[in-house]
């Protein structure tokens, strides 16, 4: 996408109003992949819960954007302004991002090994730090089901996929504690039909 954008003189316009702020064990999700964009859209983990929307846009670039031209929901506010200086002045004080790499890491080593022990219930993990996907064979719902039941909130994505997305202040015992749910909502639906997604 890079180089396209580069040879066709077009912006590159990242979303990570989802994947950004630390989510992925960088600071920007767009960083593992080694590339610079033009412009980054931002909101969610930036306000740390509080309602705000932002943009960066790389020098050469802003001439694209003239006042009133571009806005954002809950952008510019004071106190959403606030709430982002602190959440920025906490990632960095007390190193969130780098905990998230450092304790993802294990953490999606052992939701891997459940792929390998589940092989006729799950067939694969995807994403990066805490912003992950355990793929399923079939419809999630039950699993969604039973994991809130076992206490552990893990909403469906993109059909038969359960989405992982601990709190970046999660602890390596909480990350064991997930697994361990998981592995026992899996052996109590062992028997449980495989159904085809709708």
């Amino acid at each position: 996408m890079r180089e396209l954008c580069d040879r066709h003189g077009l912006l590159l316009l990242l979303d990570e109003v989802q994947s950004g702020i630390g989510r992925t064990g960088r600071f920007f999700a767009y960083e593992h992949a080694g590339i610079r964009p033009d412009a980054v859209a931002m909101a969610k983990g930036l306000g740390g819960g509080f309602p705000i929307g932002a943009m960066w846009v790389a020098e050469g670039k802003t001439d694209l954007f003239k006042p009133g031209s571009h806005g954002s929901t809950f952008g510019g506010a004071p106190l959403a302004c606030s709430a982002a200086l602190a959440v920025l002045e906490v990632l960095e004080r007390d190193g969130v991002i780098e905990q998230v790499a450092r304790q993802s890491a294990p953490w999606i080593a052992a939701l891997e090994g459940l792929v390998r022990e589940f092989p006729a219930q799950l067939t694969g993990v995807r994403g990066r730090g805490y912003l992950v996907g355990l793929q399923l064979q079939s419809d999630p719902a039950p699993y969604v089901s039973a994991l809130r039941e076992n206490g552990l909130l893990a909403p469906s994505a993109g059909g038969n996929v359960l989405r992982l997305l601990p709190p970046l202040t999660v602890s390596a015992a909480e990350l064991t504690r997930s697994v361990n749910i998981l592995r026992r909502v899996l052996t109590d639906l062992a028997d449980l039909p495989v159904l085809p997604m709708d």
